[in-house]
């Protein structure tokens, strides 16, 4: 029998015990620099290191589960003192389950989160131009593209487009 992940997947707090999970998702050096751009030093990070990044306020990691089995992760934070502004960054899911769907519904719950639990009206994000898989995902939930911008990444330059989508209230 199938598992339906979409209809059963919920949101619950990040827990230390997902780091070690979050981390193997990032199958190589390349894959983790597309997920986590320059925040984390060495490749491959250790657990500690996510939780490190995590500590502090304004900032809500949130994970996917079906049956309390991590198969996404996200995180919400404040980039501003204006709580109106939510900003999505560290979105992944499962290797195993990309393409199915997952990573819209994940979205499409951090939105409803944002939205209802911390008083969103305009939710923003940044993702690598390359990386088109997720552009794609982040149109198919309402994102639009507000900008261009670029990173010095491992000594190279990555060009990056900032995305936004309005919250109705």
């Amino acid at each position: 029998m199938k598992t339906d992940y979409n209809s059963m997947m919920i949101l619950r707090p990040f827990s230390t015990e997902d780091a070690s999970k979050i981390l193997r998702w990032c199958i190589s050096k390349h894959a983790f620099r597309l997920w986590s751009a320059d925040r984390y030093h060495d490749f491959p990070a250790q657990p500690e290191d996510i939780i490190k990044q995590y500590e502090g306020e304004g900032l809500f990691p949130l994970t996917a589960v079906v049956d309390n089995v991590p198969i996404g992760h996200i995180l919400l934070r404040y980039p501003t003192n204006d709580h109106s502004i939510v900003r999505f960054g560290f979105v992944i899911v499962d290797n195993e389950l990309r393409g199915k769907g997952c990573g819209k519904h994940l979205l499409q719950l951090a939105i409803d989160y944002a939205k209802h639990h911390l008083g969103a009206s305009k939710i923003t994000l940044g993702v690598f131009s390359e990386n088109t898989s997720a552009l794609k995902c982040y149109e198919s939930v309402g994102f639009s593209i507000t900008g261009k911008d670029s990173y010095m990444i491992d000594g190279e330059e990555w060009s990056g487009v900032e995305m936004e989508l309005m919250v109705e209230k």
